[in-house]
């Protein structure tokens, strides 16, 4: 399905009212672990369920649907036998950026009727402008900018950091000054720590706080995302 193309500061100004809605309704300050299954309950009024979609749908690489008729968000179950709480929290922050993004043009396609799923989250589709937008919500939603950048000037620094090297030191045993690329890990799980982001992947830290520029990585190495898990 093709959307719209939408700005970042829009989607995240539709994340952070979310949270702000959520406070009122709870009557208390928000912060990080973002409560996102309550979110999606309570704020957007919507029943969160597992279920064993490939079995459903007939599919082995189907993360989440939209039912939006029945206002319903359902999570594929078999996430639990692979997947990080990080990996599950944000496929639930993906959907409700789906929700909040693009329900109204899933309502809006011909043939949907209200038994059918709206809107379905395929592993093949993750580089599509609408899966795009669904996951910069979920980020933004999880790890807001005020609360990111906080964290990162407690734990790294007020400027930000620019990786040229990919493992520090060039001789055997000595340590670079310098930050490199294999320090992500820990870079990501000290801020997860510091902000409180303890529902967030380490994966999703690192590009989060490369979407805000506070990681720069010159180099051409990209990290092997399954040693943030």
């Amino acid at each position: 399905m093709k959307v719209p193309w939408i700005a970042k500061n829009a989607i995240a100004d539709k994340a952070f009212s979310l949270i702000a809605h959520f406070q009122s309704l709870a009557g208390y300050e928000i912060t990080p672990p973002i409560p996102v299954e309550e979110i999606i309950e309570r704020s957007l009024g919507l029943r969160l369920i597992y279920d064993d979609l490939e079995k459903k749908l007939g599919s082995r690489d189907i993360l989440g649907a939209i039912y939006v008729h029945a206002k319903v968000i359902c999570i594929n179950e078999r996430m639990f036998e692979s997947s990080s709480e990080g990996r599950l929290v944000f496929t639930c922050g993906h959907e409700a950026g789906h929700w909040v993004l693009h329900r109204q043009y899933a309502m809006d396609r011909p043939g949907q009727d209200e038994g059918s799923a709206a809107l379905v989250c395929h592993l093949k589709d993750a580089k599509k402008a609408i899966e795009w937008q669904a996951d910069y919500f979920a980020a933004c939603l999880l790890m807001p900018e005020k609360e990111v950048r906080k964290a990162f000037n407690e734990v790294c620094s007020l400027e930000p950091i620019v990786v040229r090297n990919v493992r520090g030191g060039s001789e055997p045993g000595r340590r670079s000054e310098e930050p490199f690329v294999e320090q992500w890990p820990y870079i990501a799980a000290a801020m997860c720590e510091a902000g409180g982001f303890s529902n967030v992947s380490k994966q999703a830290m690192i590009i989060r706080l490369q979407e805000l520029g506070l990681l720069v990585n010159k180099t051409r190495k990209r990290m092997n995302w399954q040693s943030l898990e």
